[in-house]
């Protein structure tokens, strides 16, 4: 997202679709699902995206396109958010809102994504010792996704939303640096 504008517009977008499915016209995952069938698809197409944002085609014809390429993949309220999007020129903002909607449906259902980068491949039973110290700290369903970056030299960093905890070797050496050269 590029300026406050579009963010502000994708948060209430998906806000509305948040909404939409706690008003029971459609449920969390199926708007989920939907919304990941539209990126895969977009992923795919290049040329699509690029139809759906070129100012000389109609609207009408933007919208035929939508009905053409999504009937068979996507829930008709999603080829009408769809459609939307593109009536109010905000189609570029697609991704934006999957992104924040993600986000929004992990605070509905109070799931935690963490990531964790260590320095080798962790086995089952570390797995299970830091996950069983972040459930005490975290009072929400973890969704943990570990990675493996090898310049960390040792130690763990955890990413949880905007905290970042960096365990690391490699950081520990940068602070002593900056202390010895104090």
């Amino acid at each position: 997202m590029t300026n406050d504008k579009n963010v502000l517009a994708a948060e209430r977008y998906a806000q509305s679709l948040i909404d939409l499915c706690k008003n029971n016209d459609c449920s969390y995952g199926d708007m989920s699902n939907n919304l990941n069938n539209v990126s895969d698809i977009l992923k795919q197409s290049e040329e699509l995206v690029k139809t759906l944002n070129n100012p000389t085609l109609s609207l009408v014809q933007k919208k035929d396109i939508i009905e053409t390429v999504f009937a068979k993949d996507v829930s008709s309220i999603v080829r009408n958010f769809l459609k939307l999007l593109v009536e109010k020129n905000r189609f570029l903002l697609f991704n934006d809102i999957v992104k924040v909607y993600n986000k929004l449906l992990d605070e509905v259902n109070e799931v935690a994504r963490i990531e964790i980068i260590s320095a080798v491949n962790l086995n089952e039973e570390e797995k299970n010792i830091i996950e069983n110290k972040l459930n005490v700290k975290i009072k929400k369903q973890l969704a943990i996704k570990y990675n493996v970056d090898n310049t960390i030299i040792a130690g763990l960093i955890i990413k949880y939303g905007d905290d970042v905890i960096d365990m690391s070797l490699s950081q520990k050496l940068k602070n002593l640096k900056q202390e010895i050269t104090k």
